[in-house]
């Protein structure tokens, strides 16, 4: 009886918490957080998932840890502009349902745009603004239109001391305690 008390109090604090986020055959975890005006279809949000305002998810799957900055756009459908028309009323070949897929503790900046079918690895930081139209590796910084790799986020060692921790499958707790192991620069790396 408890746990039951307890999962309605969760839901009635997140229905009270983010009342105006439209969704649509979604599923997106208890312990995330989305900002007003955010609209999400056909899109999964994996915990500890931040989502600023006017967020737009269309076929996407997002991992856990993540933060996506107001104004990001991500999936959605493509027009027809190789055919006679671009119009979705008059033109089959448009391209849709596609996934777009973020893993665990990506950052994107605000109003990025994000194409359909590109997936963003582990780690990586999409720039404020950036326009991004292919797949991102893992613990890459992009940045730009169309976004371009500005640099690595860590060394190799590094990223490898990182992913032995599996800290995204972790409560903050535990996530921060793996985290502070390791030694990590005092200051960002120019």
């Amino acid at each position: 009886m408890r746990s039951l008390l307890t999962t309605i109090y969760f839901l009635a604090a997140r229905l009270l918490r983010q009342p105006r986020y439209m969704s649509r055959r979604c599923r997106v975890a208890l312990n995330s957080r989305i900002e007003l005006g955010c609209v999400l279809v056909d899109t999964v949000v994996g915990p500890y998932t931040y989502l600023g305002a006017s967020v737009h998810l269309n076929t996407t799957r997002v991992g856990n840890y993540c933060s996506i900055a107001a104004g990001a756009k991500v999936g959605g459908m493509e027009h027809s502009w190789w055919w006679g028309s671009t119009s979705p009323r008059i033109s089959a070949k448009n391209i849709h349902g596609r996934t777009t897929e973020i893993e665990d503790d990506v950052w994107v900046g605000s109003n990025a745009v994000i194409r359909q079918g590109v997936k963003v690895g582990r780690g990586a930081v999409i720039g404020a603004g950036a326009v991004v139209l292919a797949d991102v590796a893992p613990y890459s910084i992009v940045a730009g239109v169309p976004a371009k790799l500005i640099r690595q986020r860590f060394a190799d060692d590094l990223v490898r001391q990182v992913e032995a921790t599996r800290f995204w499958e972790q409560t903050p707790r535990r996530a921060r305690a793996l985290l502070d192991a390791i030694d990590f620069p005092d200051t960002p790396v120019t």
